[in-house]
């Protein structure tokens, strides 16, 4: 069952001599052990805002500092795409899926990109060139961002921080060129300098990547094809127009660790618990919906080394297609399976020369290495675009 939600403000209209008086004269210290009560499920604390303005000014207040709230799905309500409409949410602390629309002002065909801090990443595929946006699904704030070449198709994205709540924030794009497989470029927002209106690819960025990884300190760690490790330095600040090249080495694997440098498998960078983390996926057998397998290294920096990862504790793994991969705490967060890997995927098939799409979601038990696939009720014809997991963020 799917319902539809609105994030425009609904008010209780009534009068002083209405029972309903009381919503309004509630203690703020008591709105806001309520709010914290709510705080870690969006959808929660907008119910809770629509009450009446007081409630809602309780909830700004208390969740300012937000408590961490549990992601959900979000992919196109349709086969073919928005086409202006809708998308859909599904709530993993609910089991819910909500409906919503995008906003005005974004015309064509759009297709998923990613996400990044709360925010969706959406490319319009029927312009001339790469037309790219940020919009927060919650609060229905958009960024425009510069268009790539046509040509250009973006296969991961990461912002900063939030651009709702600061308007200077960097974003880092793996791309494909005409000349490189693989490119790293960058674009500087509200910052100014010579690079604020325009890509500038990242200087020593040469390789084939498989993920990157912008840590709080303003360090972007990228993942090659051969499974070395490229780090650059935007500063704390990321006012930094020109990001140097700090680190380049190849961390050794164990023999029956990371295997070669199989194009078949894919390969996210994630940090947990202040360590970064390299998670393998492996399709196992001819027919591969349902065998997927797992692997998860940490790298020791010191050492310059992988090393194999037996268990996730404390924590969930969240990997989706075209997105970075994120961890969340199962303390904070107890509705999650500790120590499983949700995911979100899709691969293709061959029936008769055709090539079927085929979408997988389901959650690795890292223990018992056993994938728990789950249906969410009409999203099995979101083909045009790869859904993709996202931490709602409210402002």
């Amino acid at each position: 069952m799917a319902y539809t939600y609105s994030t425009k403000r609904r008010r209780l209209n009534y009068s002083s001599t209405t029972p309903n008086k009381w919503v309004d004269e509630l203690p703020t210290e008591l709105l806001g052990l309520i709010v914290k009560k709510l705080a870690s499920n969006f959808m929660d604390i907008s119910r809770f805002k629509a009450v009446c303005s007081s409630w809602n000014g309780a909830a700004r207040s208390y969740t300012s500092a937000l408590l961490p709230q549990y992601p959900g799905l979000m992919y196109p309500s349709t086969r073919w795409g928005w086409n202006g409409k809708g998308i859909c949410f599904f709530s993993l602390a609910e089991k819910k899926v909500y409906k919503t629309e995008v906003s005005q002002g974004f015309l064509g065909v759009v297709s998923f990109l990613g996400s990044s801090h709360g925010w969706l990443v959406m490319g319009n595929v029927a312009c001339k060139f790469g037309e790219i946006r940020l919009f927060n699904p919650i609060s229905r704030k958009s960024r425009t961002l510069p268009p790539l070449p046509r040509g250009s198709p973006i296969s991961k994205i990461v912002l900063s921080s939030d651009p709702s709540c600061n308007n200077n924030f960097v974003v880092v794009i793996i791309h494909e060129t005409l000349n490189v497989p693989t490119r790293l470029a960058f674009y500087q927002h509200g910052g100014g300098g010579e690079n604020a209106n325009a890509w500038t690819v990242l200087e020593g960025s040469h390789d084939h990547y498989f993920d990157i990884l912008l840590r709080n300190n303003g360090h972007l760690f990228a993942l090659s094809k051969d499974h070395s490790i490229q780090v650059w330095d935007f500063g704390d600040t990321y006012n930094n127009n020109n990001p140097t090249k700090i680190m380049h080495f190849r961390p050794s694997r164990a023999q029956n660790g990371i295997h070669g440098t199989l194009m078949g498998k894919k390969k996210w960078l994630v940090e947990s618990m202040d360590e970064l983390l390299l998670v393998q996926r492996e399709w196992l057998g001819n027919n591969s919906r349902g065998a997927e397998k797992f692997d998860v290294y940490k790298l020791n920096i010191a050492a310059k080394t992988w090393e194999k990862v037996e268990c996730l504790r404390d924590c969930a793994l969240f990997l989706a297609k075209n997105q970075p991969a994120m961890s969340l705490s199962t303390q904070k967060l107890p509705r999650l399976k500790e120590n499983s890997i949700y995911f979100a995927d899709e691969y293709h098939e061959f029936s008769h020369g055709d090539i079927i799409d085929i979408h997988v979601r389901g959650v690795f038990n890292f223990e018992t290495k056993v994938v728990k696939q789950y249906c969410i009720t009409g999203a099995q014809n979101y083909g045009y675009s790869p859904a993709v997991w996202i931490v709602p963020s409210p402002w």
